[in-house]
């Protein structure tokens, strides 16, 4: 697992407030006269724009030597533990905390959309003296109830410099049930791309993948957020299994698309044990192909061709294929073998090591088709 945890929650009083806003100020004077941060930068324009705060947090991160004089730990020291207590009774990471969720709420603020809204509206008739009340729809600029009630939920998990780039991804991607079900561990999600992907999942999906995960969640958001999809395929055992015989490359297996999931299926646990990594890139026609032989001779197969084609294996099992131009043939051949599997282990193994020089011929073509 890898992933950022939030700081602790502070309670800031106004002395305290006072202290960090003018510690903020003689931080950004320090890096402005170092030569670091822009000098017409102004501190409410750095609560403000999220790229001028990314640039201030991480010219203070590379240059704190330079802010010494202002920023000591509560003995006086420098301070080099972002999570160590400062003289003014919070963390470096709190600080950054503060500024962030401002920014945020600042960028989000600005924001704001047509709205139609339903407004009472009271008209005169014959000559002043008779009124009428009526329900008119209008079209307002304005904030979005949902929306505002997401981002304030939003809020509650934005802690870090490195998240103000992604601030509009979040808003873009994720709802506010999205939100909910994902709490603290939207900190493992460090890109647009990483974000786009888990908004594409519901709320209910995501439920059902955390309830099956566990603590695996915040890795697959980590490694392999498209992984969320498999998951949420099987069953707790079945995710278990799997996680458990393919280790960190089990995001590489529940990355992959439903219909590859209906061939599996059928497979039992002991074959799949076999198959072991290969689950992971082998085209589903292949894998029906390769469902024909007996469990020795699909540990015969598969140990031989590993021990043939090595980081090829990947590119030759993956490709459909192969199935109809090579290993159709390879498997009808090892169907009639009666050798025992200790020896059709050796004579096979030396028989993938044969096509080889054929295989390697045959993706050549692949890559020029």
């Amino acid at each position: 697992m890898s992933a950022n945890t939030l700081p602790p929650p502070i309670d800031i009083d106004s002395d305290t407030k006072k202290a960090i806003i003018e510690g903020l100020k003689a931080v950004l004077a320090l890096l402005q006269k170092a030569g670091v941060v822009d000098q017409a930068l102004t501190y409410q324009t750095l609560i403000a724009t999220p790229a001028a705060l990314e640039t201030f947090i991480a010219a203070f991160v590379a240059n704190r030597q330079a802010c010494d004089s202002v920023v000591k730990a509560k003995d006086g020291n420098p301070v080099r533990d972002d999570d160590q207590m400062l003289v003014c009774n919070v963390s470096l990471n709190q600080i950054q905390q503060l500024l962030v969720r401002t920014c945020a709420k600042k960028l989000f603020e600005s924001q704001k959309t047509e709205q139609t809204v339903t407004e009472t509206v009271t008209k005169k008739a014959l000559f002043g003296l008779i009124k009428k009340t009526e329900q008119v729809e209008v079209t307002r600029i304005g904030h979005d109830p949902a929306e505002e009630r997401k981002l304030r939920q939003l809020a509650h998990f934005t802690a870090y410099g490195w998240q103000l780039p992604l601030l509009n991804a979040y808003r873009q991607h994720l709802t506010y049930p999205q939100i909910i079900e994902i709490g603290e561990d939207i900190l493992a999600l460090k890109s647009d791309e990483a974000i786009a992907s888990v908004g594409r999942f519901g709320p209910d999906v995501l439920k059902k993948v955390k309830a099956a995960a566990g603590p695996d969640f915040v890795d697959i958001l980590v490694h392999r957020p498209q992984a969320i999809a498999g998951v949420a395929v099987w069953n707790r055992d079945m995710y278990d299994f799997y996680r458990k015989t393919l280790g960190d490359k089990a995001w590489d297996f529940f990355a992959r698309d439903k219909a590859f999931f209906n061939v599996v299926a059928s497979i039992d646990k002991t074959a799949a044990k076999i198959f072991g990594d290969v689950l992971c890139y082998v085209d589903a026609d292949n894998l029906e192909d390769l469902q024909r032989l007996n469990l020795d001779k699909l540990e015969v197969l598969i140990t031989s061709m590993k021990g043939a084609f090595g980081d090829k294996l990947q590119m030759v099992m993956g490709n459909p294929n192969f199935g109809k131009d090579i290993l159709r043939k390879v498997v009808d051949n090892l169907l009639h073998m009666n050798q025992e599997k200790d020896k059709l282990m050796v004579s096979f193994g030396l028989t993938c090591k044969a096509m080889v020089p054929t295989v390697n011929e045959w993706l050549a073509r692949q890559h020029q088709a």
